[in-house]
């Protein structure tokens, strides 16, 4: 058979770059031509794509032009290469050499190594190391500069080095000492860190009888490594220094494999790349964002030295998987290989892989065989850099536990890039790119759940597929476990299996597929932590609400502040707690599940901490309402358990600050206690944050829970605490324009009070019946009332009162027409409540003098006070404050005859009112905006302002708005020609007029 055209071409890169033909050298082309041909070569009959051929020929960054270029090289060698084109092929994304064994002197050297590491003969070995070293004709490829090709020739040439050494092994084996000792000096003094050459030096020395100069060698390469690498010598250099001192007589009889390296580099480079990446999921979804931003971040650095990218996440994200789609769109940008390595940070039933054992892991995935795997981490450490040198590679470092096992693994090899999932954030790994993995979108997960049971199913049922997203808090683990049941369960609809997981005690249990559940990987994270890091994960499951600080966490855990703080942290990294604000910290909703099991299991633990926590509450709400709330009566209960530590709350914009961010979590301490049996807490909680519900706004809020408070005193049988109940209900009810409710409550309240002999509950009580009389127009009553509860709260003291009295009282002078004595009345409401620093009586007064203000025609002192009413509403944030003004500023115009910023002001109340409860103001601000649209001859958008106001002020009672909603729409009906249905209007109000006691309204309507 006639040997193929080329056969005849032998090619050297053992020394220079040659290509020979019969006897004669063949001329190449530039430096690029040789960089190509010998990267082609370095890895012979195997396909070598063409960003390698790239980097190949380029010293540092190539043009645009350059892939265009090697295939012009690629074209040049053919035609100069005799039989080229047989020899240069193109193969896939890139080309291939094609060669016999004989015509590569490398591949000659190879077969070589192999023979002398199979051979049993030491004399064949030893001839088949000299045939391997003889090829050698000074450094490898020495005109190369290309980075990837200097790194290649340094792996050969370690690889000759260490074949010396085994050759110098043998004759020192066949007692050839004094022939080798000239050679070993001369490669100590080449290589001068290479211990195991200077371990065979003293050997050799020792055997020809000059022990003081063997040790002199220990010494230095001691001092050596000592100064320039900080570290002592290998146990194996160390071991043979011991035997010299002690002139052991085995030194003159080991073999030769005691005097080699113990751990040899592997005896070839691997041939072909590692491809371990696990298998990219077909219906991969979502992650769009994310995924383009690591896109960027790898291809930004790619020429920049090693990247390395980690994601962390609370387990069941998704690392892993996004990683691996990662991985496979990145795959062709390195061809040296793609590995994987679990490092089972967070495996039940697996220990974490120690560094040693991922090294061992990686060196056997690019070939090193395990026998000549080194024992010693460092050794592993050194092999894996070396023989990676110049390749690029990408690592799927997967599941780690810390940056300490990560770091050892990481190659220095330009290109390559290492992608890293933990759970903690891997701040250890300087120069990482992080990336912090939390739940996908909505959308993502309901397309997630489409690509698994199909869009008919999804489509079919929209809302239960929102709320299986939710309830699996778009945890992608939980998902796909809900989906694989769902596939399996055709005949199931997806409401069934929301109705499965609604219960929070059985969710984490519904959420097990196959070998998949959620409650297991979850708590790894928390096996993962200490004892106390771990019961005080489990008590914060005890916490009802949604968020939490960290004095909270203190009083749960009954643990100093300082040391609840770094634990905390410990948490947060390990991914059981979110922290979305500073100072605030949460669960995600599975893992709160998990936390609440874990109590409820704990309930030796968790009873405490409950009454800890409601103890907690309690002391720091009462701290706050009485900066809040000035004057206000301190609570007389004490806890059980006082605080070790809370909040900082220097002043009244803190403690709001603080009821703001607590406000849901006090609704839900409160059902807690009540569900607990502990009433005490129930009567007594509410007491200390119905102002702050008030002043915000939250109306329905502020009668729950006092709701709550009246109910838990019955229980209680403390007919004091329920008539200061009572007393307090009856507040929200006449916001929310419930009078009559209110009255009975006020009433019920009075009776408690007078019946125990309570002058101040009866002083509390006379004022909110004051209130509700106001409300039906019975202003003169409502006068007589409030003069007997101010005499009271005079007497006593209570400031706080006497203002909320004299705000009432005011409102029935302005009803009886008094408008100078009801503005001297709002003037000594500023005063006290300035007196006591209470900002919101403050606008109540203000606002209430504007209006008296504006009766009186004193227009400019009226927007005086307003402004000033506004400028504190702003500072304190208090909605019922602001659509009071709102209120007023749109009254004081109408009355100026402003009518277009009566308008802008009413519709403003009226946009603001949409968020709140306030039927009486609401009804108010129509019947002024009514007046104005008929003062503008608007008469039908005037009458549909005062229907609405009628409608309102009827369903809360509220005679003074009804009577004024009667007469404008008489009005606007007589205008429009309805003479008759005018007339009728008009008698239903002269028939409120005769049962109130206040003289007939002049002016602009609104809330006296």
């Amino acid at each position: 058979m006639e040997a193929p055209r080329g056969s005849d071409v032998h090619f050297n890169i053992l020394g220079t770059l040659e290509v020979w033909h019969d006897s004669k050298r063949v001329r190449l082309g530039g430096t690029k031509s040789h960089g190509v041909l010998s990267a082609l070569l370095l890895e012979a009959n195997h396909v070598v794509p063409l960003p390698r051929l790239v980097e190949a020929a380029w010293e540092r960054v190539p043009p645009a032009t350059a892939e265009h270029q090697v295939r012009k090289v690629i074209a040049d060698l053919r035609s100069r290469i005799p039989g080229g084109h047989q020899l240069l092929l193109t193969d896939g994304p890139g080309y291939r050499i094609a060669l016999a064994e004989d015509q590569l002197d490398l591949s000659r050297f190879e077969r070589a190594l192999a023979e002398a590491r199979d051979s049993e003969d030491a004399a064949a070995r030893a001839a088949a190391l000299e045939t391997a070293l003889g090829l050698f004709r000074g450094r490898v490829l020495p005109e190369s500069r290309s980075p990837v090709l200097r790194a290649a020739a340094t792996i050969i040439e370690d690889r000759h080095l260490s074949a010396r050494e085994r050759l110098l092994a043998l004759r020192l084996e066949e007692g050839r000492a004094h022939d080798v000792v000239g050679e070993l000096r001369a490669l100590v003094t080449e290589h001068p860190f290479r211990e195991a050459l200077t371990a065979q030096l003293m050997v050799a020395l020792y055997r020809v009888g000059r022990q003081a100069d063997a040790l002199r060698a220990y010494h230095v390469l001691r001092g050596r490594l000592a100064d320039q690498l900080g570290i002592d010598p290998s146990s194996e250099v160390s071991e043979r220094y011991q035997q010299i001192l002690r002139n052991d007589p085995d030194l003159y009889n080991e073999p030769a494999a005691a005097l080699v390296p113990s751990q040899p580099p592997a005896d070839s480079v691997p041939l072909t790349a590692p491809r371990s990446l696990p298998h990219d999921l077909p219906d991969f979804t979502g992650r769009e964002s994310e995924i383009d931003w690591l896109l960027r971040q790898a291809c930004v650095r790619r020429e920049q030295g090693v990247t390395v990218i980690t994601i962390d996440g609370m387990g069941g994200t998704g690392k892993s998987t996004l990683a691996v789609h990662l991985a496979h769109r990145l795959a062709q940008h390195h061809p040296d290989g793609q590995i994987f390595v679990d490092l089972h940070g967070f495996t039940p039933g697996c220990e974490p892989l120690s560094p040693s054992a991922a090294l061992g892991t990686l060196l056997r995935a690019i070939g090193v065989p395990a026998e000549q795997l080194p024992d010693d981490q460092a050794d592993r450490e050194s092999m894996w850099r070396g023989m990676t040198a110049g390749r690029r590679l990408l690592l799927l470092l997967d599941n780690a536990v810390t940056s300490r096992q990560v770091r050892p693994l990481i190659p220095n090899c330009t290109g390559s890039l290492i992608l890293v999932t933990s759970r903690s954030p891997l701040l250890g790994l300087d120069g990482a790119v992080p990336m912090t993995l939390g739940p996908p979108t909505p959308a993502d997960a309901r397309l997630l759940l489409t690509n698994v049971i199909g869009a008919d199913r999804v489509e079919s049922e929209p809302e239960a597929t929102a709320e299986l997203v939710e309830l699996c808090a778009r945890l992608p683990l939980a998902l796909r476990i809900a989906a694989a049941r769902l596939r399996n369960r055709p005949q199931w609809a997806i409401a069934s299996m929301v109705s499965r997981l609604r219960d929070e005690s059985a969710r984490l249990g519904e959420l097990v597929a196959d070998h998949r559940s959620v409650r297991a990987v979850l708590e790894m994270s928390c096996a993962t932590m200490s004892p106390l890091h771990q019961r005080l994960f489990r008590l914060l499951g005890v916490h009802p609400g949604s968020d939490f600080d960290a004095c909270t966490a203190a009083a749960l855990g009954d643990l100093p502040l300082s040391t609840v703080r770094y634990l905390l942290e410990d948490l947060l990294d390990a991914r059981l707690l979110v922290q979305r604000e500073s100072g605030r910290f949460t669960f995600h909703g599975l893992v709160r599940s998990l936390a609440r099991s874990q109590a409820d299991q704990d309930r030796e633990s968790a009873e405490p901490a409950r009454r800890r926590l409601l103890d907690y509450y309690l002391s720091t709400a009462e701290t706050a309402a009485m900066l809040v709330q000035p004057g206000r009566e301190p609570l007389s209960v004490k806890v059980a358990h006082p605080p070790a530590d809370m909040p900082f709350l220097p002043d009244v914009d803190a403690a709001l600050a603080w009821f703001d961010a607590e406000h849901q979590n006090l609704l839900a301490v409160l059902v807690l206690a009540e569900e607990s049996g502990l009433d005490l807490h129930v009567a007594h909680l509410p007491r200390v944050f119905a102002y702050y519900l008030h002043q915000r706004g939250h109306i329905n809020d502020e009668l729950a829970v006092l709701h709550r408070a009246v109910a838990a005193a019955r229980r209680l049988g403390d007919e004091g605490l329920e008539g200061v109940a009572l007393s307090n209900l009856a507040i929200p009810y006449w916001h929310l324009g419930r009078m009559q409710e209110g009255h009975e409550c006020a009433q019920t309240a009075l009776a408690l009070a007078e019946r125990s002999g309570d002058r101040l509950g009866t002083a509390f009580c006379l004022s909110r019946i004051g209130m509700f009389r106001n409300a039906l127009g019975e202003y003169r009553e409502a006068r007589g009332i409030l003069h007997r509860a101010l005499v009271i709260f005079s007497q006593t003291g209570s400031l706080r009162e006497v203002g909320a009295v004299l705000t009432s009282l005011g409102v029935a002078q302005t009803g009886l027409g008094d408008h100078e004595e009801a503005r001297r009345t709002s003037q000594h409401v500023i005063a006290n409540s300035r007196e006591i620093g209470d900002p919101y009586g403050e606008i109540v007064g203000l606002t209430a003098e504007a209006g008296s203000c504006a009766r009186l025609g004193d227009f400019e002192t009226a927007l005086t006070r307003l402004a000033q009413a506004t400028r504190l509403a702003e500072r304190i944030g208090t909605p019922n404050g602001k659509v009071a003004i709102l209120s007023q500023y749109a009254d004081v115009h109408a009355r100026r005859g402003r009518y277009d910023e009566a308008l802008r002001y009413g519709h403003a109340a009226l946009d603001l009112l949409r968020t709140l409860n306030r039927p009486a103001v609401a009804a108010a601000v129509h019947n002024v905006l009514g007046l104005v649209h008929r003062r503008l001859d608007e008469y039908a958008l005037g009458e549909e302002h005062h229907l609405q106001a009628r409608r309102l002020a009827q369903r809360i009672g509220l005679r003074w708005e009804l009577v004024q909603a009667l007469e404008g729409i008489a009005d606007a009906r007589q205008r429009t020609g309805d003479a008759a249905d005018a007339n009728e209007h008009r008698g239903l109000a002269r028939e409120l007029r005769a049962l109130m006691t206040a003289p007939a309204p002049e002016g602009c309507a609104g809330v006296p």
